[in-house]
């Protein structure tokens, strides 16, 4: 299979910051994705070519990816008294598809779903060198800590 384009997103970002002792913590990003297919034609068994999907491309084809909740989870044994921020991300992809169907016409589609999902935690205040954090914990960094 070539390589599918890929784009970060985050679908869950909580920044905690306990100034003065007092801890505040700030939902700023709570969207989650959704998987979801689409033909050009409704001529599809749906269930069936997501099953299918599934099995063949070990690729996910249904469901929310809602990270709020397990990031709240994962980010409750962090216990650092600086600011930092929690984070959830993927990478989104589109695989387009093709069916052959009894008759010998062609339909066309695409599947828009993600792959790697990622929970981490990142300090504000800290200064990673090449190779010491995720390419998404640089990016919630960049975007978030400011």
């Amino acid at each position: 299979m070539k390589k599918l384009p890929r784009s970060l997103t985050f679908t869950a970002i909580r920044k905690v910051d306990p100034p003065w002792g007092d801890e505040k913590s700030v939902v700023l990003v709570d969207k989650p994705f959704t998987a979801k297919l689409e033909w050009e034609s409704d001529r599809v068994d749906e269930t069936a070519t997501l099953a299918a999907i599934e099995d063949e491309l070990e690729i996910i084809t249904s469901g929310t990816s809602d990270a709020l909740p397990e990031l709240d989870r994962f980010l409750s044994g962090v216990k650092e008294k600086k600011t930092y921020v929690g984070y959830a991300a993927m990478e989104e992809v589109t695989v387009p598809l093709s069916l052959k169907c009894l008759d010998g016409t062609r339909i066309q589609g695409k599947l828009f779903t993600w792959v790697d999902a990622e929970i981490g935690v990142v300090v504000c205040a800290t200064k990673y060198g090449k190779g010491e954090a995720p390419v998404a914990a640089l990016k919630a960094q960049a975007e978030f800590c400011n």
